[in-house]
C-alpha cells in the first residue's frame, strides 16, 4: 500500500509537471493565433471574453469508499462448514451543488473563478444471523479482553450508518488560447482547499463471548455501539486544463463537446476517534494519534456542451452536461482490527449538469 500511495503522488507531481508544460509551449500560439483568437473575443459562442460569469452546477454522484467494503464478517456453520460473508457498506446516488462566479478581461483571456462544492451523502448496512458477526473496528476488541490476548465478542445482530459530508473551495486562474478556430484550451493554476468529514455510527446486538474467562466472567449486556470518525481538512496548489472543441454552430447556437481535467496536492490534517460504550456502561476508547501529511486528489469531467448569446453578444448562457469523477487519494486512515492503519482512497463520480450565464 505505502509503494502504491508513493506512486501515486509521484504520478501527481508528474502531472503538474507535464500542465506547466504545455502551458508554456502553447504561449506563442498567442501570436500565431491572433486572428482566431480576436474571434474568440468577438464572435464565437459562447463568448469567453464577458466581464463577469456565474455559475450553478448540480451534482448526482455516488461515493465509493475504499475500506467500507469490510465493516464486519458473517461466519456460519453448516454440514462442518464455515460460510464467511464480508460486509460492505453501499452508497446510494445523492444531490450535490457547486456554485459560483468568475472575472475576466475583455479580449486578454486571463479570467479567475471561485467555486464551492458541496456533497453529502450516507450509506447503511444491517445484518442478522443465528451464527456469529464479527466486527473489524478496534474498540469492540478489548471489551473483556482489557490485555488484548483473546478476542472481544461477536454478535447476532448488527447494523451500521456511515456519512460522508464533503466541502471543498477552489480558486482559479487561467487564460484561453485558440489553437484553431473550432479547438480552444484553457490552463489554469489555483488554490484548492477544503474538508472531507467521515462519521461511522455502528450497532451491535446479542453478544456472544468465545472462550470467556471462568475467573473473571464478563459483565453480560444486550447492545452496544462504537463511532468513529476520520475528519480531514487540507489546503494547496491545484492546477489543470480544460479542452473544448465545437462541432456544430447554427444562428447564435453552438454545440461542443469538452473535458476538463485537474489535480490538486494538499497539505492535510487528519483527526480520528474511536469510541465504544454498551449498556452496562464498559466504555473503550482508542487513542488514535493525528497525521499531519499530503493528500494528492484528481479530477475528470467530460461530455457536451450548449451555449447561446443574446443582446447584441452582450450576455451569453450555457449549459454542460457530462460524467464527472473526483479521486481523494489516501483519505480513510483510521485503525481497523484486520488491517491495522487504512490508507484508503475515496472516489466520487457520477453525472454533473453545468449551468452558466456571463454578462
Amino acid at each position: 500500500m505505502g509503494r502504491l500511495i508513493k506512486r501515486s503522488h509521484q504520478l501527481t507531481v508528474g502531472f503538474f509537471l507535464g500542465v506547466v508544460a504545455i502551458s508554456a509551449s502553447l504561449l506563442p500560439l498567442n501570436n500565431l493565433c491572433a486572428n482566431d483568437q480576436m474571434r474568440c473575443c468577438t464572435n464565437e459562442l459562447p463568448n469567453q471574453c464577458k466581464t463577469f460569469n456565474v455559475f450553478a452546477d448540480v451534482l448526482i454522484w455516488k461515493a465509493a469508499q475504499s475500506g467500507a467494503e469490510n465493516w464486519a464478517q458473517v461466519f456460519e456453520t453448516s454440514d462442518n462448514v464455515v460460510n464467511v460473508d464480508i460486509l460492505r457498506v453501499s452508497f446510494g446516488c445523492d444531490v450535490g451543488f457547486r456554485a459560483g462566479f468568475g472575472w475576466c478581461l475583455p479580449c486578454d483571456q486571463w479570467d479567475t473563478q471561485l467555486y464551492y462544492t458541496r456533497f453529502h451523502t450516507e450509506g447503511k448496512d444491517r445484518a442478522s444471523t443465528n451464527g456469529e458477526i464479527a466486527s473489524s473496528f478496534l474498540g469492540n476488541f478489548y471489551i473483556a479482553n482489557s490485555d488484548g490476548l483473546k478476542t472481544g465478542p461477536t454478535y447476532q445482530k448488527a447494523a451500521i450508518e456511515w456519512t460522508i459530508s464533503f466541502n471543498v473551495f477552489d480558486w482559479e486562474l487561467g487564460r484561453d488560447f485558440c489553437i484553431c478556430q473550432d479547438f480552444s484550451l484553457r490552463p489554469f493554476i489555483g488554490l484548492k482547499g477544503g474538508w472531507i468529514n467521515q462519521t461511522i455510527d455502528s450497532k451491535w446486538q446479542t453478544p456472544i463471548f468465545p472462550n470467556p474467562d471462568p475467573f473473571f466472567p464478563p459483565i453480560p449486556f444486550d447492545r452496544a455501539e462504537e463511532n468513529l470518525k476520520n475528519h480531514f481538512w487540507g489546503i494547496g496548489p491545484s492546477t489543470g486544463l480544460n479542452l473544448k472543441c465545437e462541432w456544430a454552430t447554427f444562428c447564435r447556437h453552438s454545440f461542443s463537446l469538452f473535458g476538463d481535467f485537474s489535480g490538486a496536492l494538499l497539505y492535510g490534517h487528519w483527526d480520528f476517534r474511536d469510541f465504544y460504550q454498551n449498556d452496562k456502561l464498559e466504555e473503550v476508547s482508542i487513542d488514535v494519534p493525528n497525521i499531519n501529511g499530503a493528500a494528492a486528489m484528481l479530477r475528470g469531467f467530460v461530455g457536451i456542451g450548449w451555449a447561446t448569446d443574446f443582446n447584441n453578444q452582450q450576455q451569453s448562457f450555457s449549459v454542460k452536461l457530462g460524467y464527472e469523477a473526483q479521486f481523494w487519494l489516501s483519505q480513510l486512515q483510521f485503525y481497523s482490527l484486520n488491517t491495522g492503519r487504512l490508507n484508503n482512497e475515496l472516489t466520487l463520480q457520477g453525472g454533473t449538469v453545468d449551468f452558466q450565464f456571463n454578462f
